[in-house]
C-alpha cells in the first residue's frame, strides 16, 4: 500500500506543484477528517504538468482546512514528473492507464493503483474526482464511464460538456466507476484561472452535498457525448506542426485544435504530406482495438481529410503529448434517457 498520511506536510499548501517532491513521495494518500465522515475522494497530478488540480486544492484547503465540511482523501500521484513539469519521466509510465482495467498489468504502479482502489472501495466514497488538463483548446468539460444518474449528475456540477469514456484501459475514473460515482474533470490548458477558478468552485460545492440523487439545479437528462475511437499517429510517421519544422512525413495544421468539440464536415483538413508519401499517417480504433482507419480518413492531393462528419476532441498541438497518447478522440452524441 502506498503512505497514508493524517494531516498535509507542515508548509506544503505554500509550494507550487514542482517543489511537492519536497513533501511527499510518488502516489501518496492524505486522509483529512471533516464534518461528514463518507469521503470524497480527489487525485491531482497523474501527469505531472497538468497543474490545475493542484492549484485548485490548495486554494481550497487553505479556505477550510481549519473546518472541513466533509472528510477529504488526496492522492498526490506523479509528484517526481511534476518537480520536471513532465507529463510522465521518459523511463516512467502514465500513471492514468495503471489502473485496473479489462487487460492485466503487472507493473509496480499499477499494483500500487491496485492496492489504492481496494483502499478507496472500503471508504465508501460519496464521488471520486480526477483532475486533469488537455494540451490543446478545449471547452472544460466531465468524463464519466458510467452512464447513470449519479454519474451524470456529478459531472455535471462541473459541466454542461460531459462525454463518456470507454477506452483507454486502465484509467481511474473507469475501475471507481466499478463501485462510485466517479468523474475525470478536465480543466482546460494546465495553470490557466478561469480552469483554477472552475475547479474550485466545483470542489465547494461537492464538498456540501449529501446526495448525488437529488441535486437543484441540475437537469436529471444531460446531453452526453460518447468517445467511440482514438486517432493515434502511427509511430514510424515524423510529424510536425505545420510552420515549425520542414521535411515532417505528417504536418499537422497549426489551428487544428480549434475544431475540439466541433462537428467537422466531410472534406475537412488535419493536416499536409510529403509529397512521395502514399500511406495513412494516422491509425483510427475503436474501444475493442479495431482499426477503422479507412472509414474515417483518406489521402487527397497530400492532405489528411476527414471521410465521414465527426466531432473531435482533445486534439493537442503537443508533439510529446502525441508520440504518449494520442492526436485525438472522435465522439458522437449518447442517446440515453436516465432512469429516474
Amino acid at each position: 500500500m502506498p503512505p497514508m498520511l493524517s494531516q498535509l506536510p507542515a508548509g506544503i499548501l505554500d509550494v507550487e506543484a514542482d517543489q511537492l517532491y519536497q513533501f511527499v513521495d510518488d502516489l501518496t494518500l492524505v486522509q483529512l477528517e471533516g464534518r461528514i465522515k463518507r469521503p470524497i475522494f480527489i487525485s491531482i497530478l497523474q501527469h505531472g504538468n497538468e497543474i490545475t488540480g493542484w492549484q485548485a486544492l490548495r486554494t481550497y484547503l487553505k479556505q477550510h482546512l481549519s473546518k472541513l465540511p466533509r472528510t477529504l482523501i488526496i492522492l498526490f500521484g506523479n509528484i517526481q514528473a511534476a518537480k520536471h513539469n513532465l507529463r510522465q519521466l521518459a523511463e516512467g509510465v502514465d500513471f492514468n492507464r495503471c489502473w485496473p482495467g479489462v487487460r492485466p498489468n503487472h507493473h509496480p504502479v499499477a499494483k500500487k493503483m491496485a492496492d489504492i482502489t481496494h483502499f478507496i472501495r472500503q471508504q465508501q466514497p460519496l464521488a471520486c474526482v480526477d483532475i486533469h488538463n488537455n494540451t490543446g483548446r478545449n471547452p472544460h468539460y466531465a468524463g464519466i464511464n458510467a452512464v447513470k444518474k449519479e454519474h451524470i449528475n456529478l459531472a455535471s456540477l462541473f459541466s454542461q460538456t460531459i462525454i463518456h469514456i470507454t477506452s483507454p484501459d486502465g484509467i481511474q475514473s473507469a475501475a471507481l466507476a466499478e463501485f462510485s460515482p466517479a468523474i475525470t474533470i478536465e480543466c482546460g490548458m494546465s495553470g490557466t484561472a478561469d480552469g483554477i477558478e472552475q475547479t474550485l468552485t466545483f470542489l465547494q460545492n461537492l464538498c456540501q452535498l449529501s446526495d448525488l440523487n437529488q441535486m437543484p439545479g441540475i437537469s436529471e437528462q444531460q446531453q452526453v457525448m460518447n468517445i467511440f475511437a482514438v486517432v493515434k499517429v502511427r509511430p514510424e510517421v515524423s510529424i510536425a506542426i505545420v510552420g515549425e519544422q520542414q521535411d515532417a512525413d505528417f504536418e499537422i495544421l497549426d489551428d487544428l485544435d480549434y475544431h475540439n468539440f466541433h462537428q467537422l464536415d466531410v472534406g475537412t483538413v488535419f493536416g499536409h504530406l510529403k509529397e512521395t508519401s502514399t500511406v495513412l499517417p494516422v491509425q483510427v480504433t475503436d474501444p475493442m482495438g479495431h482499426d477503422i482507419t479507412d472509414q474515417y480518413f483518406s489521402i487527397e492531393s497530400q492532405k489528411l481529410v476527414l471521410r465521414k462528419s465527426v466531432v473531435p476532441a482533445m486534439i493537442t498541438l503537443s508533439i510529446q503529448a502525441i508520440r504518449l497518447d494520442c492526436l485525438c478522440y472522435l465522439m458522437r452524441p449518447l442517446k440515453q434517457t436516465l432512469n429516474k
